[in-house]
């Protein structure tokens, strides 16, 4: 649960960068230094973040997390059992 949790993290992050890249894109705030630096610096981030996201679905290790957090019964029901 907690490597799905930390997928989509890295996802918001890097679509959050991605989205100030498209915004200084469309305000044109692209074509000064600051927002050169800013863009660059976006970029980087986003796709550090989102290589994340794409070699965990790449490697298919977000398919067998997945498939993982379905067959786990909830966390207050056992196997009948009661203590």
């Amino acid at each position: 649960m907690d490597a799905i949790l930390l997928l989509a993290f890295c996802l918001l992050i890097g679509l959050i960068a991605l989205a100030v890249c498209v915004y200084l894109a469309v305000s044109g705030a692209l074509l000064t230094l600051d927002g050169l630096s800013l863009v660059l610096i976006c970029l980087s981030i986003g796709g550090l973040f989102l290589l994340n996201v794409v070699w965990s679905v790449y490697t298919g290790e977000f398919k067998q997390l997945l498939a993982r957090s379905h067959k786990q019964p909830p966390s207050g029901e056992q196997s009948g059992k009661t203590p």
